[in-house]
């Protein structure tokens, strides 16, 4: 079976939709003005070449794509018609955008770069950084559809990733991906082989803390992010435009070097202030009959978090959404505020009692 056959099921519909989610109706918003840490959102001139900003707001990049290098072109087909442009997980993961997501201009930067020379993107950094909600924002802002997420165990081979078969049963939702063959006997690809179909425009594929997997994977994986493809018993797949690849890890194993240098680097950083007001802006927006917390609780909040060591981001949501439930306010009744703030803060502490 040659690819050919794989793309001509698909059209005839034998292919299913990606895992859905929940609805998360389309964001609009005006382009970006924020800053991270007192500097610009992107380097200087960076926005005459780079299709990323880093807000996560829908529609604020060009449409065309630079063309690719010469030895990153892969040249599958025929070209697929393109997925779904909104993301049902997305909401889950971001919140319902509705002011820019402030990002350092390094790493806007290295996304760009990756974008460009079509090279995954090896992420690290430490727990609550930001390194798997990177994907969706890059999903998110450039529209290329729900991300396909491959999350990484100790168990997990090449081939799940690519794809699972046979199977005589109908989709059931237990697996991201298409149905290759449309026959009793046919495969579903997971996510990495989805991201492998030929797009015209990149999926996003997130493949989640690989440091998990034993090491064969990595270096399993090399070679098919290499060769922009893979091949299946009776069929084989090639991309037509790169995926972009978000590869998160949290450094606690060392990758295999042919994977490292064949990928752009980045090292996010712990959330700082004007970002973790922009997350409790947009998890928290203002509604009739649903206030969300009090400023004065989001200021005490974000002061907390930027004093505490550790991943702060989760205890920082939970100790917002306490108070816009009116817990601290309760407690708060009778007694000092403050020491009502560090209650809330203490309760959301991971530590064992």
């Amino acid at each position: 079976m040659t690819t050919d056959h794989v793309t001509t099921d698909q059209q005839r519909g034998s292919m299913t939709t990606d895992q859905q989610c929940g609805p998360a109706p389309p964001v609009r918003a005006s382009p970006p003005q924020s800053s991270y840490g007192g500097t610009p959102l992107m380097p200087p001139n960076s926005q005459s070449w780079g299709l990323y900003r880093g807000t996560g707001l829908p529609g604020a990049t060009q449409e065309e794509w630079p063309q690719a290098p010469a030895w990153r072109s892969f040249g599958g087909g025929p070209e697929l018609p393109p997925p779904p442009v909104d993301d049902p997980c997305a909401p889950a993961v971001l919140g319902t955008i509705r002011q820019p997501l402030p990002a350092p201009p390094d790493e806007v930067a290295r996304v760009n770069v990756a974008l460009h020379l079509r090279r995954p993107l090896l992420v690290t950094g430490e727990p609550g950084t930001g390194k798997s909600s990177l994907a969706y924002r890059i999903s998110g802002e450039l529209g290329l559809g729900p991300v396909l997420r491959w999350q990484i165990t100790s168990l997990s081979t090449l081939r799940e990733g690519l794809y699972d078969g046979p199977y005589d049963s109908p989709y059931d939702g237990a697996h991201e991906g298409h149905d290759a063959g449309g026959h009793d006997d046919g495969i579903r690809l997971g996510p990495l082989g989805t991201a492998f179909l030929p797009y015209r425009r990149p999926r996003v594929l997130l493949i989640d803390r690989l440091d998990r997997a034993e090491i064969s994977l990595p270096e399993d994986l090399c070679t098919v992010l290499t060769a922009g493809g893979f091949s299946l018993p009776d069929a084989t797949v090639r991309c037509r435009a790169f995926p972009v690849v978000v590869i998160t890890t949290t450094g606690e194993r060392d990758l295999p070097s042919d994977l490292v240098r064949r990928c752009v680097t980045l090292r996010t950083q712990r959330p700082g202030p004007d970002l973790l007001r922009a997350i409790a802006a947009n998890r928290f927006p203002a509604e009739p009959g649903r206030p969300g917390p009090a400023p004065d609780a989001v200021d005490a909040f974000v002061e907390r978090a930027t004093a505490t060591e550790g991943p702060v981001l989760e205890r920082f949501l939970d100790a917002l959404r306490l108070a816009a439930d009116g817990v601290l306010q309760a407690v708060a009744e009778g007694g000092d505020w403050q020491e009502a703030v560090d209650t809330l803060w203490q309760w959301t502490a991971p530590e064992e009692p």
